[in-house]
């Protein structure tokens, strides 16, 4: 294991991430929930995943909310549709509806300078009369780069326990963990990115000037967040919690762990089942939301109204604009989704111990999630497996 274990892995390239009817892996489709269930019971207990828990979603109803498995092997606890775990990047995209809202509340604007709202200054060293801007930020052209940086952001909660018992390939994953500062993800930003910053790099920055090139940045949309914190005068997670879980009656998701959630936040793993340490995201915002899958199908239905012009959370102007697909080279992005040229709207996620994926079809009316408490990226198994759970998702004939 690498230091590549602790950036989030981006799984476009290997999974389809939507929900169109072609066929692959030799996957039947499904037509009754019974057959669906079967059939996804049937690849899991192969599958060698601790646990598993999913979510389809049309605008109106839950379809289907299925959990199997563990939320903790060894004590043999059920993982449960209101079993709760981090999500990873898919978190990214309630930055998304953040800003959107913090838009139509006249706070900023997507198209503003960050520097218009932030405390320091942040100038990309090769192309200072360029400004970012929030909108760059949203579509990963800003320039930033998780390289050099990103790593720091993660902590152990117990960081002077002995975790020699833990295989050897984790070990470097530990002692980078290890070594890592506790400290406010705004100072960890300016750390990092102004120039006065103590971990401030030229290579934090890519070479190309911002605007011009898409490069996935987990920086990058830590300091959208807090971009949304300094315009609103409101903290990023009590924004999120005003005008997204509370409307969508997210009753169980939340940024930090609270001792009244702890009981049902899942055992994380890495492959083999080698419980991973208590960890802690510094820029939370990025990867760091906390929920169930229970909870996702609220927000997914709401995403599917949203794409349909009937959204509640958001006017139909903002997830016009949220959703617009703009073709950056390779890429095709809205305001932190992916969008495809059918409209498909995506967005997966991954840290240690933690998986997840969601895709929203308008033109079927369908959105699905599905999230396991166990880092797959490195083992081929368990990422066949995960493939053909979506698959099976992806061919299921929902209506």
């Amino acid at each position: 294991m690498n230091k590549t274990t602790l950036t989030k892995f981006t799984l476009g390239l290997i999974i389809i991430l939507n929900l169109s009817s072609c066929q692959s892996q030799d996957i039947k489709s499904t037509n009754t929930i019974e057959e669906l269930d079967t059939k996804l019971s049937d690849i899991f207990e192969g599958s060698g995943l601790p646990g598993l828990s999913i979510v389809a979603m049309d605008n109106t109803k839950k379809l289907y909310n299925k959990s199997f498995g563990y939320a903790d092997v060894a004590a043999q606890k059920p993982y449960t549709n209101n079993s709760i775990q981090n999500i990873g990047s898919v978190s990214k995209t309630f930055i998304a509806a953040a800003i959107m809202k913090a838009q139509e509340l006249g706070k900023l604007e997507l198209d503003d300078s960050i520097n218009t709202y932030l405390p320091f200054n942040i100038v990309h060293p090769k192309y200072p009369d360029i400004p970012i801007t929030l909108r760059h930020l949203s579509q990963h052209t800003s320039g930033l780069t998780d390289e050099i940086s990103y790593s720091r952001a993660y902590l152990l909660k117990q960081p002077d326990t002995d975790y020699s018992y833990l295989p050897d390939d984790v070990q470097e994953y530990i002692s980078i963990m290890k070594k890592n500062e506790k400290v406010s993800y705004a100072e960890f930003l300016e750390n990092v990115l102004s120039k006065d910053g103590k971990w401030y790099t030229k290579k934090n920055f890519t070479k190309k000037a911002p605007g011009k090139k898409y490069h996935y940045s987990n920086i990058g949309a830590a300091l959208a967040a807090l971009v949304i914190e300094k315009a609103t005068g409101q903290s990023f997670y009590k924004f999120t919690t005003q005008y997204i879980f509370i409307p969508l009656q997210m009753k169980t998701t939340s940024w930090e762990l609270t001792d009244d959630k702890d009981e049902d936040f899942v055992r994380r793993y890495f492959s083999r089942n080698v419980s991973i340490p208590d960890y802690h995201l510094i820029t939370l915002a990025d990867g760091g939301l906390i929920t169930s899958t229970n909870d996702m199908g609220n927000y997914l239905g709401e995403m599917l109204n949203g794409a349909k012009g009937k959204g509640s959370i958001l006017s139909q102007e903002s997830y016009q604009e949220m959703f617009t697909r703009t073709k950056i080279g390779s890429e095709s992005v809205g305001v932190f989704w992916e969008v495809n040229e059918n409209g498909v709207l995506t967005h997966s996620g991954s840290d240690p111990g933690v998986l997840s994926i969601m895709a929203i079809n308008p033109e079927r009316n369908v959105g699905a999630f599905i999230m396991t408490n166990c880092s797959v990226d490195e083992d081929q198994k368990l990422m066949s497996n995960i493939q053909k759970v979506w698959n099976t998702l992806k061919l299921h004939n929902w209506h």
